[in-house]
């Protein structure tokens, strides 16, 4: 081994331009596939870091429900109510714990310093039941989360600890204040736990007990109709998830059966429905799939269009090994003659493969180390993921190894075989010392054919995604982004009543109306394209008949001046004033997707409706409606909206403001939050961007898809153009004396040229042919992430043959030229 080692450094230092190429080529290529994967690990592969996380399992109920829902996934079926996580817990048999886990915001204050962090309202058995224990102090238990409101301690993250106190152990027992009220600090979570799902980094740990403090104005603890908290368990030792479902559904059934006999039904079959629900468990060893969901599929895309390019890049390095090997059939036959085995010329050729592929892996890992940083740079910046660690970890490295050995094989294996089959009389007897088999130039050629193949996989993924990016960029919003700038402010977590609230936000908002430049200002208490949103169903009086789920509309509180300071057109009607307020009529603005609904005559102001269902009398009166407008995200359909007055909201706690300004509204940041401090010195100003800013942030996820497909679609048909040209130079080059004949006999230049395009022709056309139905088949897979077109979209096939067949022209020029340029006389000696 040492010697076919020193043997191949050798070779590879006699050929710098191939080893150079090829070492360059693998890092790139295994670079990129290590960053990818270092993502994709992170959000979908990694266990969690708690004790045995393969026992975990996450709590699920698809359905229909009544009453109120806040949903972060699964469409709500992963949100419990907190009584029916109390019964379920304590009911089990199936379980060794049952925790439960709700992610907010808090504000903290420590020696005059107040700012908003990342807070979770965990179960009192949450720590025990994961198996986290305490860097510094103790963790909670469950007799500090029994009875609402009294149980004021604090658990800190470590990132929190020594970001925030510089690792003070004295922290340990010290009140701080949390949305003003005092907690004592009990303990530090170990280091490097960051909660129980990915892209959430809590720094702080509360009771749930602790709600009613937490989330002012909202307190759910005792409503079995408000479905609001995540749900994970651990299966005690042997029990399976099937047999866990299965001891399950008698015990939830009896709590449905329960909590259904206190509800109002709309009809007998909604009630059926609601208590045939079941109880489904899922493995949550990689914690809650929220990251999942939402980037997981993007992700794999990205994965498999950057294995392509990996294969594409060994794929070409097999093609020029396979040309190099033709070089060396003579030293080859000369080492068969002289007594080597077959089998030992394949160890010494793959030798030089493997050399030539650790170098490349080891070139790659400062590529993913830097590549992996600028995404998840981007990513904490662009989507406000956190918890992505930008350092490769030996499970990364692991990858990258085999990614490399794989590398080392498929691109020595098949060249040495090829080299190696050799006649080694014919060889010997060849003054040239090499000659080419036809099979082998066939070999070749169905390489670059399949290398074409893979060129229109990636630009076909890339033309999708592109489109998308673009349709999602020139869709109407129904709203007016330039010039506008947001920030949010919640007064109810600096200990603020719902009244003192509202006093702030009209003071505030008048304040800032009057600064120079502004052009209008008002709020909102659910930010626009934050993918945030409140939904409830609504009972109109006089309306036509609808299902339940017809019946379901959002809803968002609002200040005056929000439609004309967002620049959402009013059809009809008026917007709120200052006289809507809490002692006033009841008052609402509906969009046009809430008109096509519910009054389908088009005649809705003057209409009421109130919300809720059952046996309830319509309280509301509509009084304006406005242009249809994209609410959450970019990507959603219009939907019914319900806007009513902030004035009118009995438990606003926190508002998000926005200022249309004449000039750059950048400029206006410092201004903003001078504004704000003037009012109080003490709240914080999160959250201050532009809307440009947040509709990019919305679009972030397909944004970087359109780009990085896009970037390997480039690379892959500069690759195809590499395997094309070697093709066709190297097919010149055997046929140097075919073509001096041809041109001695009198054939043109243009003649001449045809003959070598046409060597092209059949690996273009067949790589088309194969290539184009599997990029529809794979486009069909992950037609969810795109918008506006479908998988079978004819520009974008259309512009991948013109793409295709302008790199297959470029690169068969310069070998069509230079075949024009033989001379007869040269070639007739060329043996």
């Amino acid at each position: 081994m040492f010697q076919d080692l020193r043997y191949a450094l050798r070779m590879l230092a006699k050929s710098p331009a191939l080893t150079a190429v090829a070492i360059l080529s693998l890092a790139l290529g295994i670079g990129a596939n290590t960053a990818i994967f270092s993502l994709l690990d992170q959000v979908m592969l990694r266990l969690l870091p708690v004790s045995h996380p393969e026992q975990l399992v996450i709590l699920r109920s698809p359905g229909p429900k009544s009453g109120h829902t806040w949903s972060d996934v699964d469409e709500g079926a992963q949100s419990f109510s907190f009584p029916m996580y109390k019964a379920l817990r304590e009911g089990n048999d199936v379980f060794t714990g049952l925790i439960g886990c709700y992610p907010t915001e808090a504000s903290v204050s420590y020696r005059n310093e107040t700012e908003h962090v990342d807070a979770s309202l965990v179960s009192g058995n949450f720590f025990e039941v994961l198996g986290v224990g305490p860097a510094l102090g103790r963790m909670f238990s469950l007799d500090d989360d029994r009875v609402q409101g009294a149980h004021p301690v604090v658990v800190l993250s470590y990132a929190y600890w020594q970001r925030r106190f510089n690792g003070d152990p004295s922290i340990l027992n010290q009140v701080v204040l949390i949305n003003a009220q005092p907690m004592t600090v009990v303990g530090v979570a170990r280091r490097g736990f960051t909660g129980v799902q990915a892209g959430q980094t809590p720094e702080v740990f509360l009771p749930l007990m602790m709600k009613p403090v937490i989330t002012p104005g909202w307190n759910a603890l005792d409503a079995w109709d408000d479905y609001w908290l995540p749900v994970l368990g651990r299966l005690k030792a042997g029990m399976t998830i099937p047999r866990a479902q299965a001891g399950l559904q008698g015990l939830y059934h009896g709590l449905l059966e329960r909590q259904a006999s206190t509800s109002h039904w709309s009809s007998s079959s909604a009630r059926a429905q609601f208590v045939g629900r079941r109880l489904l468990l899922k493995p949550g060893g990689r914690g809650r799939d929220v990251l999942d969901h939402d980037a997981g599929t993007p992700l794999v895309a990205l994965f498999v269009m950057v294995a392509l390019v990996l294969v594409m890049v060994c794929t070409n390095l097999a093609n020029l090994l396979l040309a190099r090997g033709v070089s060396r059939q003579r030293e080859l036959a000369v080492r068969l003659a002289l007594g080597a085995s077959r089998a030992r010329l394949i160890g010494l050729l793959l030798t030089e493969s493997i050399v030539c592929a650790i170098a490349g892996g080891l070139a790659g890992l400062p590529i993913a180390a830097w590549t992996l940083k600028g995404l998840v740079d981007r990513i904490v910046a662009g989507a406000g993921i956190q918890g992505l660690s930008p350092r490769l970890d030996p499970r990364v490295l692991v990858f990258s190894l085999a990614v490399t050995l794989a590398a080392a094989v498929i691109v020595g294996l098949v060249p040495a075989f090829r080299a190696t089959r050799t006649d080694v009389n014919v060889t010997l007897k060849n003054q040239s010392g090499a000659s080419v088999a036809p099979a082998q130039v066939r070999f070749r050629k169905a390489m670059v054919t399949a290398q074409v193949v893979l060129t229109v996989l990636l630009l076909v993924g890339a033309g999708l995604f592109t489109r998308t990016l673009w349709n999602l960029r020139h869709v109407s919003l129904g709203m007016r982004p330039d010039h506008l700038i947001s920030f949010d402010l919640a007064p109810g977590l600096n200990g603020y009543k719902p009244d003192q609230t509202r006093e702030l936000c009209d003071r505030m908002r008048q304040a800032l109306a009057a600064l120079p430049g502004v052009v209008s200002a008002s709020g909102a208490e659910i930010a626009a394209l934050t993918n945030s949103d409140s939904n409830s169903n609504i009972t109109v009086a006089d309306a036509p008949p609808l299902s339940d789920e017809q019946k379901h509309v959002r809803r968002d509180s609002v200040a005056p001046g929000y439609f004309s300071t967002l620049g959402i057109p009013l059809v009809t009607g008026r917007e709120f004033t200052s006289s809507d307020g809490p002692l006033a009529p009841k008052v609402a603005i509906v969009n046009e997707a809430m008109v096509r609904r519910f009054f389908p005559n088009g005649e809705a102001l003057g209409r009421r409706f109130v919300f809720g269902s059952g046996d309830v009398k319509p309280d509301t009166e509509i009084v304006g409606v406005v242009k249809d407008a994209k609410n959450s995200e970019v990507r959603e359909d219009y939907l019914p909206y319900v806007y009513l007055p902030y004035d009118q909201d009995p438990k606003l706690g926190h508002l998000t403001f926005y200022v249309r300004s004449f000039q750059d509204p950048v400029a206006l940041a410092p201004e903003l939050r001078e504004t704000v401090q003037r009012f109080d010195p003490n709240l914080p100003v999160p959250k201050l961007t532009t809307m440009e800013s947040t509709i990019n942030e919305d679009l972030f996820a397909d944004r970087l898809v359109a780009e990085l497909s896009l970037g390997f679609g480039i690379v892959a048909a500069i690759l195809a153009a590499i395997g094309i040209y070697g093709v066709l130079a190297y097919t010149v080059v055997q046929r140097t004396r075919e073509i001096g004949i041809r041109v001695a006999l009198g054939a043109r230049p243009g003649e001449v040229q045809r003959l070598v395009y046409r060597e092209v022709g059949p690996m273009l056309a067949i790589g088309i042919a194969l290539g184009l139905p599997i990029a529809y088949a794979l486009g069909r897979l992950v037609e969810s992430l795109l918008y506006g077109i479908t998988a079978s979209d004819i520009p974008v096939y259309a512009g991948v043959l013109v793409l295709v067949a302008a790199a297959a022209g470029l690169a068969s020029f310069i070998p069509a030229h230079r075949a024009t340029k033989v001379d007869p006389m040269v070639a007739l000696r060329y043996e």
